[in-house]
């Protein structure tokens, strides 16, 4: 489980730059359960996945993950429990090793054997995982990263984090950078992965066909808090254009309101 308090996130605080990105934001994210995350550039989403995974620290309220805070944990100790994957699929890989060798070291974290070696036993069991990506590189395990198309990586990416057994999954909209046909192969790859590993996932779209077709819950972010969540059969029947009438009501009722505010302080 996932719990923000009251979060805050402001850059340059005490600053005349100072900007407030994540402001009083109040979300909890039940165990197992698969959440989209969408909303403008500058919503706050990747600042919220951030402070989530510790590579940023909040400037007010509280991160628990399964009831423990971990406001103050660092990156690295989180990262026994989250996996993270970006927009840039050479992000998750280091391009000159080997797809064993990469793999290796995903599973030097996730894996608690008493010792861990890049052995025949390591490989059958590295070649029967990549089998099931079906894009045949089980046969190219002894070449470099390098050489995969941007489609292969992220798939690589993806089974490598879920190698290393974490609880939490983040996925920074993961398909952006790839043609559609491998953007769809990863994400077929994501669905079957979250199910059988029962993830508990917050993946960041700006495909709102993807928004709405994956996952339990739909959240819509806007100056750095959630305007929109919907679940369950609601979300089931969401349309795009729904979606965007329910945004644009969420904006015209913001913009009244600041108005009337306007107006108070003037009369003030």
């Amino acid at each position: 489980m996932i719990e923000l308090e009251k979060l805050n996130c402001t850059f340059f605080p005490g600053t005349p730059n100072a900007k407030t990105v994540i402001r009083d934001l109040d979300l909890t994210v039940a165990a197992g359960e698969f959440v989209t995350i969408i909303g403008s550039n500058g919503a706050g989403k990747t600042t919220l996945f951030n402070l989530i995974a510790g590579s940023l620290m909040p400037t007010a309220g509280r991160v628990r993950i399964d009831a423990a805070d971990v406001t103050a944990q660092p990156e690295y100790k989180r990262a026994r429990t989250i996996g993270r994957i970006f927009q840039d699929p050479l992000a998750g890989t280091a391009s000159n090793m080997t797809l064993e060798d990469n793999m290796m070291i995903t599973c030097r974290k996730g894996f608690k054997w008493p010792v861990i070696s890049l052995n025949r036993r390591m490989r059958a069991y590295f070649r029967e995982q990549l089998v099931d990506l079906k894009m045949g590189l089980e046969s190219r395990m002894k070449e470099n990263v390098s050489t995969l198309s941007g489609g292969q990586r992220q798939a690589l990416t993806l089974l490598m984090m879920v190698l290393s057994r974490p609880a939490i999954a983040l996925l920074d909209e993961h398909t952006a950078a790839l043609d559609p046909r491998n953007a769809a192969i990863v994400m077929d790859l994501t669905r079957r992965f979250v199910d059988e590993h029962r993830l508990t996932t917050l993946m960041i779209t700006h495909n709102m066909n993807h928004a709405i077709a994956f996952g339990s819950r739909l959240l819509m972010m806007d100056a750095g808090d959630v305007v929109i969540d919907v679940s369950g059969k609601e979300k089931q029947r969401l349309s795009v254009s729904r979606l965007l009438e329910m945004f644009a009501d969420v904006r015209h009722k913001a913009f009244e309101s600041d108005a009337v505010l306007l107006s108070g302080a003037v009369r003030g």
